[in-house]
């Protein structure tokens, strides 16, 4: 009987409307609510209502970067980069804050979309920016032009 209850429990809350079971003289009626609670499970018997169980909803915090993160991608030969919002043309440099390292590149691409990740520069960038080996690395950028 507690298993058809929390069936019919988890079934409301899926489908998201209420709804009321009769067991042995007794209902349990089974809510989802929009006002941040679910799992709302309540068993009537002789008009008195007893709270069986309730789950608050938890709500996602916005998380902040705490630096800008470069990763690396394709190309070997060029000097270039992606990023998403400046013009393409545009040339960055990048400078690694692990070892102070630093290129110039052009931005030919849009991406990275990982949070966090502010460009995502190619393989010859990546060995002159010394971020090979360990594929990311925290950097800063200085937007020079086209």
């Amino acid at each position: 009987m507690t298993q058809k209850r929390i069936l019919l429990a988890f079934l409301g809350t899926i489908v998201g409307f209420s709804l009321t079971a009769s067991f042995n003289n007794e209902q349990a009626a089974f809510a989802s609510s929009q006002t941040g609670e679910t799992n709302v499970v309540e068993r009537v018997k002789n008009n008195q209502s007893l709270l069986i169980a309730r789950k608050r909803k938890r709500r996602r915090k916005a998380r902040k970067c705490s630096s800008q993160i470069a990763s690396y991608y394709g190309s070997n030969t060029k000097l270039t980069a992606a990023h998403k919002t400046l013009p393409f043309g545009t040339r960055v440099k990048v400078t690694n804050k692990n070892n102070g390292r630093s290129v110039i590149v052009r931005i030919n691409d849009r991406g990275p979309f990982v949070r966090c990740r502010v460009i995502d520069v190619s393989r010859k960038a990546a060995r002159q920016l010394g971020m090979i080996s360990s594929g990311l690395a925290p950097v800063t950028l200085q937007v020079l032009g086209k």
